[in-house]
């Protein structure tokens, strides 16, 4: 039983392509954590390491703000990378190349890569 498609299988070049795709995206995605963790520890953010220092009310509270917050801000700055061009040509047109069967890697067909 043949479990994939001869073109769903990549091709060298295309393997190659992917590949530096994502050691492009490493920097990025290695960015947002490391200043993420750099401003909890530094007392920059609402960041609680207990559930215990809020009230199980405001814990939730926070975390629904939370999650609200960040998909609406991944939905503005994905609409915005294909509505304003330059941003979508020289940063976001990369995504949609990955948008097929054969992608190998998980960072080289995210929204986000530069």
């Amino acid at each position: 039983m043949k479990l994939l498609n001869a073109d769903a299988t990549p091709t060298a070049r295309a393997m190659l392509l992917q590949i530096y795709v994502a050691t492009k995206a490493m920097p990025w995605y290695s960015l947002l954590p490391t200043v993420s963790e750099y401003m909890i520890e530094n007392g920059w953010t609402r960041c609680f390491p207990r559930t215990t220092d809020v009230s199980l009310a405001a814990y939730l509270v926070y975390v629904v703000i939370y999650l609200v917050l960040v998909e609406l801000g991944i939905y503005w700055m994905h609409r915005g990378l294909h509505d304003v061009k330059p941003l979508y040509k020289y940063l976001h047109a990369t995504h949609h190349i990955y948008n097929k069967q054969n992608t190998l890697s998980p960072f080289a067909g995210n929204f986000t890569v530069p």
